[in-house]
């Protein structure tokens, strides 16, 4: 099981290259907005995700596993609740 604990906001300053190359996390915002949490990547591996309270992880975000490797952040689609009668 891989660590996460940084976090490179939009991926700046990265090669548009190693970014468009990283394995991918979808997301959806439940759990983006915790600082906390384990998820599975595009290539099956578990990461442990451990980041500054307070921070809101969003799609195009790039997360740095402890031994080096990139992981890109995607948003997950999800359904609006607009059933409320207007």
């Amino acid at each position: 099981m891989l660590t996460c604990s940084k976090l490179i906001s939009g991926g700046q300053g990265l090669a548009k290259a190693l970014i468009k190359r990283a394995p991918t996390v979808s997301l959806d915002w439940d759990v983006r907005q915790k600082s906390r949490f384990q998820v599975t990547d595009s290539t099956d591996r578990v990461l442990s995700v451990f980041l500054q309270r307070g921070h809101v992880v969003r799609g195009g975000d790039v997360l740095v596993a402890d031994d080096g490797s990139l992981v890109r952040v995607e948003a997950a689609p999800q359904a609006l609740g607009l059933d409320a009668a207007f």
